[in-house]
């Protein structure tokens, strides 16, 4: 048994971040799924039903669409059922999934919005060679109801409540979210293999100075006694304590 730990920790290294942590945590059985989408860093997407229609957590990257059709059946769900989805980040591997749930609303912080309608680019050197190769991922302007936030803002959905926060760095408009005792903090925090969790990874983030900065600032405000777990956008889970804030702001 200690051989086949070892060696499934092994094969999870060699993916790189390809393998989840503590998933499970956050998926509520007919009522909230999380799950990865394709690709290799397990982009995450979570979906939520509440009383009013079906709220999304980021939208993923190679298949995405398919999977989000797929965990909302089991949700009783469909894609026209999704009214809001909550952008953690623009990145091509965080919003594959837009076409699909174009009749939604995505919040956003505001800085993040030309990033993700393409009127502005990413800095960091893996967004660049990608839009140049392939071409922007996201909507262009107009093309879907963008509601974008100026400051950390609370606002209502059906009974649910969703609070948000900015955690710029990883880039310019990066932001978390608070709902039912998960904080997502999208790639504000990453998980290495061996190296547990840290602050965003620097080749695909635009300042990690400033991303730990705005980590200790979150970190400082989110009221603490209604974070359960907190997860990244990959996949990643983990209980909401000292140790993580430490490791994650060191």
């Amino acid at each position: 048994m200690r051989i086949q730990r070892l060696a499934a920790a092994a094969a999870c290294a060699l993916a790189l971040s390809g393998c989840t942590h503590h998933l499970a945590q956050v998926r509520e059985p007919g009522r909230a799924a999380a799950f990865p989408t394709g690709g290799p860093w397990r982009s995450m997407v979570y979906a939520a039903r509440t009383d009013s229609g079906v709220v999304l957590v980021d939208l993923g990257y190679v298949r995405s669409a398919a999977a989000l059709r797929g965990q909302l059946r089991k949700l009783g769900a469909a894609p026209a059922d999704v009214t809001d989805v909550l952008l953690t980040h623009s990145h091509r591997d965080h919003v594959r999934a837009w076409k699909a749930v174009r009749g939604a609303r995505f919040h956003l912080w505001a800085p993040e919005q030309p990033l993700f309608e393409g009127t502005s680019r990413h800095v960091d050197l893996p967004s660049r060679t990608a839009r140049a190769t392939f071409g922007h991922a996201g909507p262009g302007p107009g093309e879907v109801d963008v509601r974008a936030f100026s400051a950390d803002t609370t606002w209502v959905i059906g009974r649910d409540t969703v609070r948000a926060y900015t955690v710029p760095g990883h880039t310019a408009g990066s932001a978390a979210y608070l709902f039912r005792g998960v904080l997502f903090v999208g790639d504000a925090a990453t998980r290495k293999p061996l190296r547990g969790f840290r602050g965003a990874d620097p080749f695909f983030s635009a300042d990690t100075r400033l991303n730990r900065q705005s980590l200790v600032a979150l970190f400082a405000r989110v009221p603490a006694e209604r974070v359960r777990w907190v997860c990244n956008a990959h996949a990643k889970c983990a209980r909401f304590d000292e140790r993580f804030v430490a490791r994650v702001t060191r």
